[in-house]
């Protein structure tokens, strides 16, 4: 049996989807605070939980797919509670509990690590970037196995299903368009993303969990736009807003490490998924 927690969330149930296609027995573990019913895969048995009752599992997982956190980055300045009792405290109790059972961990690490004001740029950026070393620190003092992956600006099937605050900056931009509104670009707009199609996405976790070494991976794509570029993809109007609190300028990748030590490379172009239904 396979644990992925936030396995109703977008990156979770495209997870889901791909392990049970590949034979697995799934149990997914979400508060639904940002996860949807809808969005609920035939074959995956749903626990409506916090992580931090990830004792009361029927079953020791064979691993923990560990997605389960608060994941906006604005709001966080705002949420600290929400920060601590998700991201740290239930995290933490995650990490122990695959200590004690001998489980690996695969953790959704966040490429906001890498911006320009790296860990400090956000409470939510402060406490993935904490997780991530609580992990490490768990490997070394009791022998914890673990891969860390980080993401980078995921798109693809169901990120359209997140609402309140949760939506990917594609999702939105393709709701805007279709509503016939202008594009919210965020100032300066000049900010650079790598954005990575979550099949590709998926692939690197299901690699990285079956290696034996502990390690981590950035899984990003090669492909950068800023946000003015993004709209020319788009090929539709936009308007300037506020600036966010923690929003960086940017997130480095050293994507060629992760492709030699997982033999990983994205294989789908941002293009071709903004463009998929134009004739």
């Amino acid at each position: 049996m396979i644990l992925v927690t936030g396995g109703a969330g977008f990156i979770g149930t495209n997870l889901c989807k791909r392990l049970v296609e590949l034979g697995k027995d799934v149990i997914s573990m979400d508060d639904y605070s940002s996860g949807k019913i809808n969005n609920h895969i035939e074959g995956v048995q749903y626990i409506s939980a916090d992580c931090m009752y990830i004792d009361q599992l029927p079953e020791v997982p064979e691993i923990v797919y560990h997605l389960g956190e608060y994941s906006k980055i604005a709001p966080s300045f705002n949420d600290t509670d929400k920060i601590i009792e998700t991201n740290m405290y239930s995290t933490a109790k995650v990490i122990e509990y695959c200590r004690k059972n001998n489980v690996k961990i695969v953790y959704a690490g966040s490429s906001s690590k890498f911006a320009s004001n790296g860990a400090n740029e956000s409470p939510y950026a402060f406490s993935k970037a904490q997780n991530t070393e609580l992990i490490k620190n768990y490997s070394k003092w009791f022998g914890l196995k673990y891969a860390i992956c980080y993401f980078y600006n995921n798109y693809g099937p169901y990120h359209d299903t997140c609402d309140n605050g949760w939506e990917t900056v594609i999702s939105i931009f393709e709701k805007q368009k279709k509503r016939g509104e202008p594009l919210t670009i965020v100032k300066p707009g000049t900010q650079r993303r790598n954005f990575t199609y979550v099949g590709d996405t998926i692939n690197g976790l299901i690699l990285a969990a079956a290696r034996n070494d502990n390690d981590e991976y950035q899984l990003s794509s090669n492909e950068s736009f800023d946000m003015f570029e993004l709209a020319e993809l788009f090929d539709h109007e936009y308007e300037l807003i506020p600036e966010r609190l923690g929003d960086r300028d940017s997130s480095s990748t050293d994507y060629e490490e992760t492709y030699k030590k997982l033999k990983w490379m994205p294989s789908y172009k941002l293009k071709k998924w903004i463009t998929r239904y134009e004739d």
